[in-house]
């Protein structure tokens, strides 16, 4: 008899550890790619008179940053219903806006005939991982959220202004590139669709921070006239909307 009940016990735990691992989403790896908007003074611009400076350097706080794109790559496995641990990485760059503003404000400032403005880009490298969330809202929808924290290294475009005064060409100004590594966090959520046992596809709102803070090296500048960036210590923050395709190692655990 007691040999029957441990029989049964041993039974009903097997069947209940069963279904509870049968609630558990599939582990996933996804690929994305989409559009990030710049936000804050990363994202903002400035006029060319304000830029405007005959004796003393304007150190300018506006990142130019226009509309950028981004690819990645995540992914996460889940210990219960609805919680599991993943992480994402993740390549991003942004070119700058509002260009012939900054020309104008430098060929005023330096009171020359013409100035080109050529700029490079920002470039940002992520590594994040963190806590993903899971909720099954129909038969093939699922709700996904995840929060992350981890590392990102940013770069900052590289802007050559070459100037021109009677038919003379000066020699160029640069501000050159700069680099700096820095903590990143990026919260979002999004909804995803499963087209056959193993495939889906999903949509995702997503914000990401982080706040590197650069020293920047001027070139051939040779007085304090117009803008001069030494350095930037500005969050570049923005809002990321993606679509991608998931792969699902099976079915529901």
């Amino acid at each position: 008899m007691n040999s029957s009940k441990i029989v049964l016990f041993l039974t009903a735990l097997c069947m209940s550890s069963s279904l509870f691992a049968q609630q558990k989403p599939a582990t996933f790896i996804e690929v994305d790619g989409g559009t990030s908007l710049p936000l804050g003074n990363w994202g903002a611009t400035a006029t060319a008179s304000s830029l405007m400076s005959i004796k003393g350097t304007i150190n300018d706080v506006h990142g130019w940053a226009n509309v950028g794109g981004f690819g990645s790559v995540d992914g996460a496995r889940f210990f219960s219903k609805h919680f599991g641990v993943g992480g994402m990485f993740k390549f991003g760059t942004h070119g700058l806006k509002n260009v012939d503003s900054l020309s104008q404000g430098y060929e005023e400032s330096f009171d020359v005939d013409t100035t080109r403005t050529t700029p490079t880009h920002y470039t940002l490298w992520s590594i994040m991982p963190g806590i993903y969330y899971n909720l099954a809202v129909a038969k093939k929808f699922d709700f996904t959220a995840r929060a992350l924290v981890g590392i990102t290294h940013a770069s900052t475009p590289q802007i050559t202004v070459t100037i021109e005064d009677g038919g003379v060409f000066d020699a160029p100004i640069v501000q050159y590139s700069a680099s700096k590594m820095a903590v990143s966090a990026d919260i979002g959520a999004g909804l995803s669709y499963s087209i056959s046992k193993c495939v889906s596809i999903a949509l995702r709102a997503d914000y990401f921070y982080t706040k590197p803070d650069f020293t920047i090296t001027n070139a051939t500048r040779l007085n304090n006239a117009g803008r001069e960036v030494n350095e930037y210590d500005q969050p570049l923050e923005s809002v990321n909307f993606s679509l991608g395709v998931a792969y699902r190692f099976g079915k529901k655990k």
